[in-house]
């Protein structure tokens, strides 16, 4: 009987030291002490480990970059206890992040066929593998809509867009997030099913005012699109900038248009088509000097940037400067004799100065190109040419 009680005794107190090491690597876990955690958790895993434990050295693993290791670990969870529907998860995001996408399906597909014998309101502590949410805490519910999205991402991958978009839409059915609808927005791009991509993403943005990645493939998507001030604060949104300021102006909020670009060159003062592009915008607000000055800018930052010459030339234009404005003109012309419109204009600032015989040869150039309003001028100034 002693002899008993001492194993139930000994057996307790290394029960108690096997759950005390495991508390202390999740401890130092939650506080990113990696090191450390690894450290308490490997005490465990010499020992007799129980599917709790290879499950948190999976997540080590994996906040390390190990992403071998913690496949393996997670397998090992698997074995200990086969019900594990996360464990089976995250092995299929490993999957799908090496681009082993068919075995991620089979993970994946494993957890939504046998999710209905689990109780869906339980808690998990889970990892996002993509390092956008790090650990969190989780619903099964939850889970399952990931499940669902990222096996569509996968099926996507593979070209099969009914089954994405099955996966996609039944997504829905656990959970309604702002990424649901940003994933599904992406297939429906792909598919050339521009309008619904919008409104999924302006869902989106119903749900997530502040969802980057919504505003991001709307500003591709939608020209219309209008960002909020405080997200052109983002150092992620910078490349979007110009595209944005692109869009304002050729919807004709040419206001909308210099500040997005104002913002541009905020984030990157070197950036030459930006002022170039704040230029054009400016130019149609009728604010001659100061686009002018961008114009002069991007010369200054990019010689190559000929266009500037003729943008020059049509503040001045604006100005009645145009002596000044023809200078300009045919230093454009010089290095491209191609655009129509320079040739235009250059004839309308030498008829502004009553020079009629060049303005004709410079009218005849541009109808030679196309320009059917040149045409027009020619048949009006132009009777003896």
């Amino acid at each position: 009987m002693k002899a008993l009680l001492s194993s139930l005794l000994l057996f307790g107190v290394l029960q108690a030291f096997s759950q005390d090491y495991y508390d202390r690597a999740r401890a130092k876990f939650n506080e990113n002490d990696l090191d450390s955690a690894r450290y308490f958790i490997n005490k465990n895993l010499t020992k007799k480990p129980n599917a709790e434990d290879y499950f948190l050295s999976a997540m080590i693993h994996e906040a390390q970059k190990k992403d071998l290791r913690a496949l393996a670990d997670y397998e090992a969870v698997i074995q200990k206890d086969p019900t594990n529907l996360e464990a089976y998860f995250q092995k299929g995001m490993i999957y799908y992040n090496a681009a082993s996408t068919e075995q991620a399906i089979k993970d994946f597909t494993y957890v939504i066929e046998n999710q209905s014998g689990s109780e869906t309101r339980a808690i998990y502590y889970g990892m996002d593998p993509t390092g956008s949410k790090g650990t969190f805490l989780t619903t099964l519910q939850t889970m399952i809509s990931r499940v669902h999205q990222y096996r569509g991402m996968a099926h996507q991958k593979m070209g099969n867009w009914d089954a994405a978009l099955a996966d996609f839409t039944e997504a829905f059915e656990y959970d309604s997030l702002a990424d649901c609808f940003v994933n599904r927005s992406q297939l429906f791009a792909k598919m050339g099913r521009e309008n619904d991509a919008i409104r999924d993403l302006r869902e989106a943005i119903r749900l997530d005012s502040t969802n980057y990645h919504a505003w991001y493939n709307l500003a591709i998507l939608d020209e219309n699109a209008k960002l909020p001030i405080s997200l052109l604060t983002n150092e992620e949104f910078t490349p979007m900038l110009n595209l944005v300021g692109a869009n304002a102006y050729e919807s004709g909020d040419f206001d909308l248009s210099a500040m997005y670009h104002t913002k541009a060159i905020e984030a990157n003062p070197n950036d030459d088509l930006a002022y170039i592009s704040r230029g054009k915008a400016l130019l149609r607000t009728g604010a001659y000097g100061q686009a002018r000055q961008d114009f002069i800018t991007a010369l200054q930052l990019n010689s190559s940037r000929s266009e500037a010459f003729y943008l020059i030339g049509n503040t001045l234009f604006h100005e009645k400067k145009y002596n000044d404005a023809i200078g300009f003109y045919e230093q454009y012309l010089s290095v491209d004799k191609g655009y129509e419109n320079v040739w235009f204009n250059a004839a309308m600032a030498y008829l502004n100065l009553s020079k009629s015989e060049k303005s004709c040869q410079y009218l005849l150039q541009a109808s030679r190109l196309g320009m059917k309003q040149a045409d027009d001028m020619i048949a009006k100034h132009c009777d003896s040419q």
